[in-house]
């Protein structure tokens, strides 16, 4: 039996980690096998908020494919191009259950970590604010070499709202 209840564990959680959104299960046929250099919404984001977190994470195991990944963010409201906010990992080839392609920091020009088992600890060197005040935008996936036979992954992001009722919603 827990010492607190849920929703006091919850909420130690959101203030010490931030707040967690995370998509559903996903084929990685769709979300790594498909157009080079396409974005994959994941997640919307409403007015700016601080990222503290983002990965990936293989719920079944990859493929021994060789797939690229890196993260972009876009406005949509207003409309601003799209700009990376990681550079591309090393190849996620063969990534077992549990492990992680883990964002690393502010640094667009720093790869994200691709960890080799569950136990790895990617150490975020700084956080990144994205969105605007009363704006809307949107995080993508993006996969610069488009091949992943099999496996499935999940998202997780991890922030802390900037502006007056900022909030992150999963597309998927």
């Amino acid at each position: 039996m827990p010492n607190y209840n849920i929703s006091t564990i919850d909420r130690i959680g959101d203030i010490t980690r931030g707040i967690h959104v995370k998509t559903g299960v996903l084929a990685n046929t769709a979300y790594f096998d498909h157009n080079p250099d396409v974005d994959k919404p994941l997640f919307t984001v409403h007015g700016r908020i601080r990222i503290i977190g983002l990965n990936c994470e293989a719920v079944t195991a990859f493929a021994a494919d060789a797939s690229l990944l890196k993260w972009t963010f876009e406005s949509t409201t207003p409309v601003i191009a799209a700009a990376d906010i990681s550079a591309v990992s090393l190849t996620v080839a063969s990534i077992p259950i549990g492990a992680r392609i883990m964002w690393r920091g502010t640094a667009v020009a720093t790869a994200p970590d691709v960890s080799a088992t569950q136990a790895s600890i990617a150490v975020v060197t700084d956080y990144m604010d994205v969105g605007l005040t009363g704006g809307i935008g949107i995080i993508n996936s993006h996969a610069t070499i488009a091949t992943q036979a099999s496996g499935t992954c999940l998202f997780n992001l991890y922030y802390l709202p900037i502006s007056e009722g900022a909030y992150v919603e999963a597309l998927i």
